[in-house]
């Protein structure tokens, strides 16, 4: 009888890694393509760890925003958003680096401005501040202080 060959395991890194790579080689067509890429990723792999599935839905709200799709843009920021814990738990030595990498505040912020929700605009730039992401957001903060 032959032996059932057991299946390939993947560290969450091993796993960012592909993704990585896959958005790469998509984006070189376009956010058309990288937007297809990503969803068909998140769609077709449901056991992508937490911190990837963060990674994924900041790359997805980048190529939502060159699409002027803000709705999916903001979706996608809020789900990236939600993500970062884990990021932090999968990545606590990278967390830094990978979070300074991410566009999701950069693109939340304009996808709320676009969608006229400045107070979800303000409370990205807020929260962008708390996590000490650079003094642009502070820029950002004052120039939407109106809709206070």
């Amino acid at each position: 009888m032959a032996r059932r060959s057991e299946p390939v395991r993947k560290s969450v890194r091993e796993i960012l890694d592909d993704l990585l790579a896959g958005h790469r080689e998509a984006a070189f067509n376009g956010p058309q393509a990288a937007s297809s890429y990503l969803r068909r990723t998140l769609e077709q792999q449901a056991s992508l760890p937490n911190a990837v599935k963060a990674v994924a839905h900041d790359l997805l709200a980048e190529a939502q925003g060159r699409l002027g799709d803000w709705e999916g843009c903001a979706r996608s920021v809020a789900t990236a958003l939600e993500g970062l814990g884990e990021l932090e738990a999968a990545f606590p030595h990278e967390f830094r680096r990978m979070l300074e990498a991410m566009t999701c505040f950069e693109r939340g912020i304009q996808a709320r401005g676009e969608l006229g929700d400045f107070h979800g605009a303000l409370d990205l730039c807020d929260r962008a501040l708390a996590l000490d992401l650079g003094a642009h957001y502070l820029a950002k903060r004052d120039s939407l202080e109106w809709a206070r």
